[in-house]
């Protein structure tokens, strides 16, 4: 664990599996006219989260991006600020490794509709929706992800 970077484990890792560290960004993207957080359902796994990608040497800003548009569609999005860094220990089922995220929290909001057409790989993993401002807490299921959510939520809606 990082030094006075919250930590969180939703479930212990599992033994006889390698463990590998990763950079990575999770972004609450927010509808300011609809007043609504795009996220994604991961049904095969049970999550339930904000949009999630590794660093792969880009800034978090940049990462956060190629993630945006890689899993939504969404082509244009303005960062707005970093929420937090936090860090997960978690199974990650999808690569059959535990896994150890340094995460950077961030915030953009959807400057318009335009979309690109999402890869077929990406719509395999998740389905992306739209959720209400107001069921956005109950709808995440990963701690971490619920933790950067109460930092940022009661700057969206004023």
């Amino acid at each position: 664990m990082k030094e006075n970077i919250p930590y969180f484990e939703d479930e212990p890792l599992k033994e006889g599996v390698p463990t590998v560290e990763r950079d990575n960004v999770e972004v609450v993207l927010f509808d300011p006219v609809k007043k609504q957080v795009l996220c994604l359902d991961w049904e095969k796994f049970g999550w339930k989260t904000i949009i999630i990608g590794g660093l792969d040497g880009d800034t978090p800003e940049i990462a956060a991006q190629k993630e945006i548009l890689e899993e939504t569609g969404y082509k244009n999005v303005r960062y707005v600020k970093e929420i937090a860094k936090v860090q997960a220990g978690y199974y990650a089922a999808h690569k059959k490794e535990n896994r150890i995220a340094n995460t950077t929290g961030l915030l953009f909001e959807l400057v318009d509709n335009e979309r690109e057409e999402v890869d077929l790989y990406e719509l395999e993993k998740h389905i992306s929706h739209w959720i209400p401002f107001s069921e956005v807490s109950e709808y995440l299921n990963l701690s971490s992800q619920k933790y950067l959510w109460d930092l940022v939520k009661d700057s969206l809606i004023q």
